[in-house]
């Protein structure tokens, strides 16, 4: 079976000759000695006091800048608890990166036309993410060519908001099982996006991510080519490789999963890990 960077390889050369031009060294680390391991960070925004939790590995300290993903929460839950049932930090320390992941408003985030109390306040939740990789960034060595957001839920909504809000600060974006809620959605810029919907969700409907996929198909000016891709037992997806600025567009079905993260922790024997197709996904693209 091919793995995602195989196929990306095949299809999609114009997004991964995209890469960093190697100029960032150690030198632009200096003075950003902040330290590793987990800790929960309050900061304000928005006239708000917000925390996020922020997980740092060893792996990703004492060398060149490191790529940032912004992992996003569904709604009732929490940053630790996304970090918990996606297992990005052990990802992270494999691959040698940083995540962060904020706490919504009352347990949600702004994404557009949900979800409350976060949507019903006007919570500024792209402000709060920028304040968020700014203060990471004023610590940590962070490669700004290499900044990422996922998210499942609620939270997935809210990175398509981030997609059509804040597309200047990300190189790539991987939802999960949610959808687009922003109308209208005016990117800055055109940028690679991996949606991941299931097809048996009861939460959110699946021809919601057929919709969105639709939808980023058009905002990322994709031709109708198409290559598909067999990621597991229970998962395939529809990859848009010529696309404008080298942003892939793909869509991933799942089959046999109600709303979960594919391969979480209340999926465990899952055939599909999203953690690692997610990580897969992103970390192919560079702004």
């Amino acid at each position: 079976m091919k793995s995602y960077l195989d196929v990306l390889a095949l299809v999609s050369l114009l997004a991964l000759a995209a890469c960093s031009d190697g100029n960032d060294g150690a030198a632009a680390c200096a003075g950003k000695n902040g330290p590793a391991g987990r800790r929960e960070i309050t900061i304000a925004s928005g006239g708000r006091e917000r925390t996020f939790v922020l997980d740092v590995p060893d792996s990703a300290l004492g060398g060149g800048p490191v790529p940032l993903v912004l992992v996003y929460h569904g709604v009732f839950s929490t940053g630790a608890e996304i970090e918990a049932n996606t297992g990005f930090p052990d990802k992270a320390a494999a691959e040698g990166f940083i995540t962060a992941a904020g706490d919504g408003i009352g347990k949600s985030w702004n994404a557009g036309v949900c979800c409350q109390p976060a949507q019903g306040e006007n919570v500024d939740d792209v402000g709060f993410t920028r304040d968020m990789v700014a203060t990471i960034a004023s610590a940590y060595c962070i490669d700004s060519s290499r900044v990422y957001a996922t998210g499942f839920s609620n939270g997935a909504a809210m990175v398509f908001r981030l997609a059509c809000e804040a597309a200047d600060l990300f190189a790539a974006f991987a939802p999960v099982g949610g959808s687009l809620a922003l109308f209208p959605c005016e990117p800055a810029q055109p940028r690679p996006i991996q949606i991941t919907n299931m097809i048996s969700d009861p939460v959110v409907n699946y021809r919601l991510g057929e919709f969105s996929f639709g939808e980023l198909l058009k905002l990322n000016a994709c031709s109708d080519a198409r290559a598909p891709m067999q990621l597991a037992a229970n998962a395939s997806c529809e990859i848009a490789p010529e696309c404008a600025d080298g942003a892939t567009t793909a869509f991933c079905s799942v089959s046999d999963l109600g709303h979960r993260w594919p391969g979480g922790t209340l999926d465990p024997d899952g055939p599909l890990f999203a953690t690692d197709s997610t990580w897969d996904f992103l970390s192919a693209f560079t702004s």
